[in-house]
């Protein structure tokens, strides 16, 4: 009996384990919502459209309630607490600062909902983790999940089905519409893949992700992205440095199968494209499937062969010779078209396009010139919004104010300095700790003897994850919602693998274990778990993680109903029916106030009514919800545009004249709106006239006549309107010789030509050139009838 008291050793502290509260598992619920937004979101045209991210901002934060029930349930009490999981907290809090000085609050409002979005992500993705099987379970959702955005972007090539955006000119762009983010997209996914294909014993695993390796490979290829091509061999490169010694050569043969098979299989694909569509292209894929499953199981076999102990040694070499062959082969033909050498070996296995498209890769193209141009401007603009930024959707509001030049796009083309330039250096500093966050992670995750397994499949999605954010310093992927949930879901898995430090010294802090006797803890979030909780922390953190959803779920959904309402006020307004569309703008504008596009359209629906019926209420209403709508998106061009319109129907010149300088402030570079401003000035002067005003209208004409001499130097010359409006001006100031002169250049186009030529025959009139002015009169009246009425009414406002 004493011996087997010996025997039998108890721990002298032995752990205690929380009771759950209830016994009821939501862990399922909270994971089908994860899995469900990895999976389908890149299906949604990339969440860069408002009615998917809305819902998906719904779907998400329902699901993160699940999680964080499910962790008060089992009595985890579990807070934020690693530096990557404080860094991506305190990007959100620097969004949410960024509402202080922002611009134009709907924006800002919905990049605050994305960064909350991204931390849910990541904190289910961190609670899934329990070891090395959730991983994989999340690696091969999301594999999955580019599969079928490559298949559907091929069977859009191939004209099998229409799906809108996925092919256009010769350049697949699938689901997410844009061909730079579909790349380095799928080339993160190929990474996964080449990851998933090193772990399994099994022929027919490996058979699967040769096969779909290879079709990423193919739809990158038809891409057009040089970003995506130059970034891919890094990747794969530092993906198969960083796997365990023992799957290196595995992870270079495989690699070198399906790239092969790709680079082929596309080479006749796409060079089929233009006469062929259906099976008679699709054949090609086909072939290339057949042709990567074979040269996989070709591989497997020979392994299994080579590890024969009966096998010669000059046997081995020979084999291994042929394979380093074959993958230098391989890795020459993708070189040579990458860096735009050696184009006519090169052609004998890739398409034209692909190779001319990568002879233009350089430090030169004005593509790459464009983006540190994008960088210049939003640096000027940080340094006037240096804190806390201009809130999301700043830099849209804001770039054209400090271009140089004119251009056009929504986006900063660098995750990084749009980040600065949206929540400030607050935000900035909170991105850059991010990664700085993860990569302290992976350093110590490298000094660590995990299992191969683990080591596998943590740096496949390290690796896709460091793909992403660097592509994303010189594109922008990010802008894509589903992108950024693919991003943070990859950091919240690497983060759950990844033990927390051992404390050598001293007791770790409470609720604190480490794992013993296992390669990975089994529940790898287990290493942070408390131990009985109080009731008081428990309730803290499902009231902030109830918060927390509702915050999220009330203005996704306020402002999806708005959508809808607004989208069937338009419908109202294109049928004419205006009390129909005041009803639906009405409420849009009840549930969303800070689009101002629903102010300004139901501005505009009460300035008809107000025109039409002589009605003081309806005026009164219309110039209401005009000034709502300026104070909403003082930089929006578009509804700048329409407050003018709204103001000349009042017959409020003056407000219109402001309205059109604010729409020359907010894109000064835009010879169309110093035009705008030319004729509302121009109208005013004319009703001040009519009102015998003299004084104002002088003012107002003297600035129209200045407008082409004042016009910003990147607007290198007046247009022909705007010498038309500065013409009329002229004519009405009595100045007829510069009249004559402004209106002979107005005359040159063929739109306005008519106009141009009845002032300057007026202009010519009254300078004394009557017989000249006659005969051009009586030229346009044979053109067009009812020319010399208003030839006579133009020289009645001339006196």
């Amino acid at each position: 009996m004493s011996k087997m008291r010996e025997m039998i050793k108890l721990p002298a502290n032995p752990p205690l384990k929380p009771q759950p509260i209830l016994y009821l598992n939501l862990r399922p619920f909270f994971l089908a919502g994860l899995w469900f937004i990895l999976f389908t979101s890149p299906f949604m045209r990339g969440l860069f459209f408002a009615p998917e991210l809305l819902t998906y901002h719904i779907i998400t934060a329902a699901a993160f309630a699940f999680c964080v029930y499910d962790q008060v349930l089992r009595r985890e009490v579990h807070y934020p607490r690693t530096p990557l999981d404080l860094s991506i907290l305190a990007l959100v809090a620097a969004y949410a600062l960024s509402l202080i000085t922002a611009v134009h609050m709907r924006s800002a409002i919905e990049e605050l909902l994305k960064a909350a979005t991204y931390f849910m992500v990541y904190w289910m993705a961190l609670r899934a983790m329990r070891g090395e099987k959730d991983l994989d379970r999340l690696l091969n959702v999301v594999y999955a999940a580019g599969i079928g955005v490559a298949a559907v972007g091929l069977l859009a090539a191939a004209r099998v089905f229409n799906f809108p955006g996925a092919y256009e000119n010769g350049v697949i762009m699938s689901t997410l519409q844009y061909k730079n983010a579909l790349a380095v997209y799928l080339a993160s996914v190929n990474v996964i893949g080449l990851g998933l294909s090193l772990k399994p014993e099994r022929l027919l695993p490996k058979v699967f992700y040769a096969a779909g390796n290879m079709l990423l490979v193919v739809v990158i290829l038809g891409t057009q992205s040089r970003g995506g091509w130059v970034l891919y061999p890094l990747a794969m490169a530092a993906f198969v440095a960083l796997v365990p010694k023992s799957f290196r050569w595995r992870g270079a043969y495989h690699l070198v199968i399906f790239l092969g098979c790709g680079l082929v299989t596309a080479r006749f694909f796409y060079g089929h494209l233009q006469g062929a569509q259906g099976f008679a292209v699709l054949k090609y894929l086909l072939a290339g499937l057949v042709a990567a499953a074979v040269l996989q199981v070709c591989y497997h076999f020979l392994a299994l062969w080579l590890n024969r102990d009966t096998v010669p040694e000059n046997t081995r070499r020979l084999v291994a010779t042929g394979g380093l062959a074959y993958f230098g082969a391989v890795l020459a033909v993708y070189l040579w078209y990458a860096a735009a050498a050696f184009p006519v070996a090169a052609a004998q296995v890739l398409p034209g396009r692909v190779i001319a498209r990568a002879e233009t890769i350089s430090g030169h193209d004005p593509s790459f010139r464009s983006r540190l141009e994008y960088s210049r401007d939003a640096l000027r603009i940080v340094r006037d919004y240096p804190v806390t930024g201009a809130g999301g959707g700043g830099w849209n509001a804001l770039y054209h104010r400090y271009a140089s030049s004119l251009y056009w796009t929504t986006e900063t083309h660098n995750h990084f300095f749009q980040t600065w330039v949206e929540a400030g250096t607050l935000g900035f500093l909170a991105l850059l700790a991010v990664w700085v966050g993860f990569v302290l992670l992976l350093v110590r995750f490298k000094r660590r003897e995990e299992g191969e397994g683990v080591r596998i499949s943590a740096w496949s999605a390290a690796v896709a994850a460091l793909t992403l954010g660097v592509h994303s310093a010189f594109d922008f992927d990010l802008s894509l919602a589903a992108l950024g949930i693919y991003l943070y879901a990859l950091l919240g898995g690497v983060q759950g693998v990844v033990p927390e430090p051992v404390h050598k010294t001293g007791p770790a802090p409470a609720g604190e274990r480490r794992a013993q006797d296992r390669d990975l803890p089994p529940e790898a979030p287990a290493g942070r778990r408390a131990g009985p909780a109080a009731w008081r922390p428990l309730v803290a953190l499902a009231l902030a993680g109830t918060l927390a959803a509702a915050a999220v779920i009330y203005p996704a959904r306020a402002f999806y109903a708005a959508g809808v309402a607004g989208a069937e006020g338009a419908r109202a307004l294109l049928a004419k029916d205006l009390e129909s569309a005041k009803g639906f703008y009405e409420q849009a504008h009840r549930l969303d106030p800070f689009t101002a596009s629903y102010a300004a359209d139901l501005a505009q629906v009460w300035a008809v009514l107000a025109a039409a019926r002589d009605d003081a209420v309806a005026r009164y209403r219309s110039m209401q919800y005009a000034r709502e709508a300026a104070k909403a998106e003082p930089y929006n061009t578009k509804v700048r545009a329409t407050l003018v319109n709204v103001y000349s129907l009042l017959r409020e010149y003056d407000l219109m004249v402001a309205e059109a300088a604010s729409l020359c402030e907010a894109n000064p570079l835009a010879a169309e709106h110093h035009e705008i401003l030319a004729r509302a000035r121009l109208d005013a002067a004319r009703h001040y006239l009519k009102r015998g005003g003299r004084q104002k209208a002088r003012e107002y004409l003297q600035q129209v006549l200045d407008t082409p001499g004042r016009l910003p130097a990147a607007i290198s010359r007046p247009s022909p309107a705007l010498y038309l409006t500065a013409g009329q001006a002229a004519y009405l100031l009595g100045d007829m010789p510069r009249a004559a002169e402004l209106l002979e250049l107005a005359r040159g186009d063929r739109d306005i030509a008519f106009e141009a030529e009845l002032w300057l025959a007026a202009s010519l009139a009254r300078k004394g050139e009557a017989s000249r002015a006659g005969a051009m009169v009586k030229e346009l009246e044979e053109k067009k009838p009812g020319a010399l009425e208003a030839y006579k009414e133009i020289l009645k406002q001339g006196k």
